[in-house]
């Protein structure tokens, strides 16, 4: 089988990668020996990660828009797996992914792992430099 995700801007497909299901197991080869130790997945897992963060405020502008890193904790990995993978990316004048150069697709990568999501930080608030731009303008 194949998981799909797609990214979309105002309800138009802007990306679509795919991957095969569960293709090969990474903690474990097909004669049941230890592929992949789980330490080295969450030795992965556990790199710094960053979101970006928007809220909207009741009249539909923006209250918040933040780069937000996090670094994920607690992790027990369940299973993991690896297999061929696709990415297509749409041209789209409000979301440019497609002009970001992908020489090629390594592969994918997913997982089902027990973890907690910190409180993150801010590595940049938006919204600060907008209030500083439009307080410094005559």
């Amino acid at each position: 089988d194949t998981l799909t995700g797609t990214l979309d801007y105002a309800g138009v497909q802007v990306a679509v990668g795919t991957m095969g299901y569960k293709h090969q197991h990474l903690l474990y080869d097909l004669q049941g020996r230890k592929a992949c130790s789980a330490a080295s997945i969450i030795e992965k897992m556990s790199a710094t990660q960053v979101n970006l963060k928007l809220i909207p405020d009741v009249d539909g502008t923006l209250a918040i828009a933040q780069l937000v890193a996090y670094e994920l904790v607690d992790i027990q990995v369940k299973g993991a797996w690896s297999g061929p993978a696709r990415l297509h990316l749409v041209p789209h004048v409000n979301a440019p992914l497609a002009d970001l150069p992908v020489r090629k697709v390594l592969g994918g990568l997913h997982f089902i792992a027990d973890l907690t999501l910190p409180y993150g930080r801010v590595i940049h608030d938006y919204q600060a430099s907008t209030n500083k731009t439009s307080k410094a303008k005559p």
